[in-house]
């Protein structure tokens, strides 16, 4: 693997550098399996990379230790931390650990999170309670358990990853609904908070290839690709650069912001996007 590979296109090809130096940042849902990572552990990776040391919050151990031995290999510091964040108690007890062992909290990422079981006509009442309580709850608690540690940082942000699901209709069930609360949510925060120097900030990520997303094989990615504004594919590493952003002391002045990811995804009609998806099909049938 390449370290372009490895660290998408944005900055430094490797990812190297000190935007986060001397820096604690925890990460939810930031295990992994494989070389095919998702967002979580692409922010781990590069928040890592760029100095911080990086609590990797998972509820299993298996993918946590995963993600861990990545960022450790290339020469950056990582805490896991297996705990399950809908328990109020397992939240809490992880983050002050995690603040315990690093010496201080300066961001959180609440990227923890799973989809729905269907539309609302086929989604079970555990089941829009269950994505209720990780995408929403669990990410409140974790924010709020982490709140004292980040006021003594002085300048402390929390990063929440919501989904374009929550600004367009796509059939999800409870993950479009969840996902709208978290951004209420990061506003309300971000008013609460900024008197203690807290900033809250919200990512919405449009259609990424990674493992969450990865539906429809290759014809899905092309579909994908041609869906959005600039014609390209994105991946957990474009979340991955604009979070570290967000975490980072250059977004000083920002904070209540719910930004888009996704390659100018909601800034375009259906009928808008129509040509450009048939004219990508025709060049396909030419080839």
């Amino acid at each position: 693997m390449t370290s372009e590979q490895a660290f998408g296109t944005g900055g430094h090809a490797d990812g190297s550098g000190t935007r986060m130096a001397g820096a604690a940042a925890l990460v939810t849902g930031a295990g992994s399996e494989g070389d095919f990572l998702g967002t979580g552990a692409a922010i781990a990776l590069l928040l890592a990379a760029q100095g911080a040391t990086v609590g990797i919050l998972d509820i299993s151990a298996e993918r946590a230790e995963h993600t861990r031995k990545r960022i450790e290999d290339n020469g950056g510091r990582a805490v896991v931390l297996t705990a399950d964040i809908t328990d109020e108690a397992s939240a809490h007890a992880a983050v002050d650990e995690f603040a315990s062992q690093a010496g201080r909290l300066d961001a959180v990422v609440n990227n923890a999170g799973i989809s729905g079981d269907g539309d609302i006509r086929s989604t079970s009442r555990d089941g829009w309670d269950r994505v209720f309580a990780l995408n929403v709850t669990g990410a409140m608690q974790v924010a709020r358990a982490a709140h004292p540690h980040l006021v003594r940082s002085g300048a402390g942000s929390v990063v929440n990853i919501s989904s374009i699901a929550a600004l367009r209709g796509f059939g999800s069930g409870a993950y479009g609904p969840s996902k709208g609360a978290l951004q209420s949510l990061t506003t309300d925060l971000a008013y609460s908070w900024g008197p203690d120097g807290i900033r809250v900030n919200c990512l919405v990520p449009g259609h990424l290839h990674t493992p969450i997303g990865d539906h429809g094989g290759e014809e899905g990615r092309r579909l994908r690709s041609a869906a959005n504004l600039l014609g390209t594919e994105g991946t957990a590493w474009d979340l991955a650069w604009a979070a570290l952003f967000l975490a980072c002391a250059e977004s000083r002045w920002i904070t209540g912001t719910v930004l888009p990811v996704d390659a100018g995804t909601t800034t375009a009609t259906v009928l808008g996007m129509l040509p450009r998806i048939s004219n990508s099909q025709r060049r396909d049938t030419d080839d």
